[in-house]
């Protein structure tokens, strides 16, 4: 089934380990679907939906290990907060679902 963006998010934003911010960093961000099925511009079916991307790590890879990867959040320009783990050591990520 082939996939399809539903949305791009370039910006600079924060991450949390918990309660606790880290730094300020860049990101770069994808929102994938799998469904082919048409959605009004906007709606966005959680269960198949995906982000990936990137995020500037510098200076940080130490303090996210100890924080556990369990705990990370990165909150957008926007105002939405992306749990998310990391995916190498290089600042690649895949997001864990949206938090209210």
């Amino acid at each position: 089934m082939p996939r399809h963006l539903l949305e791009s998010m370039r910006g600079i934003g924060t991450i949390y380990a918990g309660e606790v911010l880290l730094r300020t960093t860049t990101y770069d961000l994808s929102l994938w679907s799998d469904d082919d099925q048409p959605r009004p511009e906007g709606e966005v079916a959680r269960s198949i939906a995906r982000v990936e991307g990137h995020i500037e790590i510098g200076g940080i890879a130490e303090a996210i290990v100890l924080a556990g990867p369990s705990t990370l959040t990165l909150t957008l320009e926007d105002g939405r907060r992306l749990a998310f783990e990391l995916t190498g050591t290089g600042g690649g990520i895949v997001g864990r679902g949206w938090l209210a």
